[in-house]
């Protein structure tokens, strides 16, 4: 009494394909689905009642063993919420509902003709507005249908996971975008329930196609699971045997944590491979740490799991944002305000509460702080997004205690941090260096033999526009550096050439306005190299 299948239209209003009817009418054989009666439909308004669900298959990892997997055999059934149905005739959309909380529907309409009619649930919600699309099939949108006859007045649809035993049925594989979907869902209406929020409309791209391939993302080649500023869109891999997240909650939300940075707040980061103890540049260890810390507030599950395929097993990697294995199997070697894993535990701290807390855990602030931070001082700063300037707007809400905020950062190694850049933290804060006068001119030294998002090879340089012309150059005669102005998180001058030599920009500044420059070098070889960097205001 139920089928799952692919994507059976996009928004453009794509028929159903025959292919797909067919297929409808086999799985449901008690059903009389060769009714092609067309004649003129003369009753009155019907009404089909029902409610849609989808097989939720957890991720699981053990700290312990250090080991972990999908587990099919804890297979749960979930309500699809808030999701849209529709009842087709044809081309022609008859009726538009909503499922509920608990997955159920209620949908009348009238058909045009004696025909029998179709029923869809698309994997697409209103408020907020999510829709999870094919990315490797002209954006379709993904839905699961029945085709019903007339006298049908109850009829309930699954998404089912298509897992065999060793391999997915492709044919059978829905569960995976309404398992999007609701993740996504959920991490939307966690904040809607403690803040009045508009969500802007968020697309997301999953096919079974997409790959740990970089490339043409139409063909599925999507590099990893993540959040495109340039698209303002999220892509989820999906490929079977190699690396699939669909049911990785704490991926999905993860993303979804960047998409909310992007369009709600604000995220200065430069992006890029990063991984537990890499010393990363501090833009990019708080968007990080903050993504895997948001997972774990909003699920709400501490232990994060990440599964894929090796040698045709399915394993999983993770880690606890709260806990710090036992050496010699930290994940944290170096922390502090350069660490993802630091920055994800002290946010986690910041927000959970009970009896187990340790000592130096004594704050627990709700969901609705950290919107209120992530919104307000964290979006309009004037440093760059870091903890530093996360941490100075969070101790200027309302009923914070500032010293124990304080504790808490001392157990990473983060110093009592009384600005956003940096102040009270050695190390952040010199991160950025003040330009008082100019003409400037000083030699920085990077230090090369890592990517280029490391701490390592930036260094940020803090002034304020005089109302005239600004001229900003950096010269290494034998590696590339790039120069990049920011006024708020928007970046207002660059120069990135890819080659040795000098990068030069002017640009026009307004008067007793903050800037901040970010130098970035790209030497591959481990050792120190210096930058003549100069910034005059004739």
């Amino acid at each position: 009494m139920f089928v799952s299948r692919k994507p059976v239209w996009g928004l453009t209003g794509r028929v159903l394909a025959l292919a797909l009817t067919l297929a409808l009418n086999a799985a449901c054989p008690g059903d009389d689905d060769d009714d092609d009666d067309s004649s003129p439909y003369t009753g009155g308004p019907l009404t089909l009642t029902g409610k849609v669900t989808y097989d939720f298959v957890p991720a699981t990892y053990s700290a312990t063993t250090r080991s972990g997997t999908l587990a099919f055999s804890q297979t749960q059934v979930k309500p699809v919420r808030s999701a849209v149905i529709q009842v087709r005739q044809g081309t022609n959309v008859l009726s538009t509902g909503t499922t509920d909380e608990q997955g159920n529907y209620q949908i009348t309409y009238t058909p045009n003709t004696n025909a029998s009619v179709t029923l869809v649930a698309l994997a697409k919600t209103t408020n907020p507005a999510i829709q999870v699309e094919d990315n490797t099939d002209g954006n379709a949108v993904w839905a699961a249908g029945a085709s019903l006859p007339l006298t049908t007045t109850t009829r309930d649809l699954h998404a089912g996971h298509g897992w065999n035993g060793s391999s997915y049925t492709a044919s059978q594989r829905l569960a995976a975008p309404f398992a999007i979907l609701d993740s996504m869902y959920t991490a939307a209406r966690s904040f809607m329930a403690v803040r009045t929020v508009s969500f802007p409309e968020l697309k997301v791209n999953w096919s079974p196609k997409n790959a740990p391939e970089r490339g043409n993302k139409s063909t599925g080649q999507i590099e990893t699971s993540h959040y495109s500023p340039q698209d303002n869109e999220i892509y989820i891999l999906g490929q079977a045997g190699g690396d699939a997240d669909e049911f990785d909650t704490h991926v999905i939300v993860h993303e979804w944590g960047h998409y909310f940075e992007a369009n709600l707040s604000r995220s200065d980061s430069p992006g890029g491979p990063h991984t537990a103890g890499d010393v990363l540049d501090p833009r990019l260890s708080f968007g990080e740490g903050y993504g895997n810390a948001l997972a774990a507030i909003i699920l709400p599950e501490s232990m994060y799991a990440d599964t894929f395929w090796n040698g045709g097993s399915l394993m999983a990697f993770g880690f606890d944002a709260e806990t710090e294995p036992a050496a010699p199997n930290s994940d944290d070697p170096e922390p502090g305000a350069f660490s993802e894993s630091s920055v994800m535990r002290i946010l986690y701290d910041l927000y959970d509460s009970g009896s187990n807390e340790s000592a130096y855990d004594n704050v627990s602030f709700g969901l609705g702080t950290f919107y209120d931070v992530l919104v307000g001082p964290q979006k309009s700063t004037d440093a760059l997004t870091t903890i530093g300037s996360f941490i100075t707007g969070l101790k200027a809400q309302p009923g914070v205690n500032a010293a124990a905020v304080d504790t808490l950062l001392a157990r990473y190694q983060v110093g009592a941090v009384t600005s956003a850049f940096g102040d009270g933290d050695s190390r952040l804060r010199a991160m950025y260096t003040p330009v008082t006068s100019y003409p400037y001119s000083t030699s920085v030294t990077l230090q090369g033999g890592v990517e280029a998002n490391k701490r390592q090879q930036n260094q940020y340089f803090v002034f304020t526009g005089t109302g005239r012309t600004m001229n900003i150059s950096a010269t290494q005669a034998s590696v590339d550096v790039d120069i990049e102005v920011y006024r708020r998180g928007t970046v207002v001058a660059s120069a990135y050439t890819s080659r040795p030599g000098t990068e030069s920009i002017s640009f026009s500044t307004q008067a007793d306005t903050q800037y901040v420059l970010v130098l970035t070098g790209y030497q591959e070889q481990k050792a120190d190299y210096f930058v003549s960097l100069s910034i005059t205001s004739p």
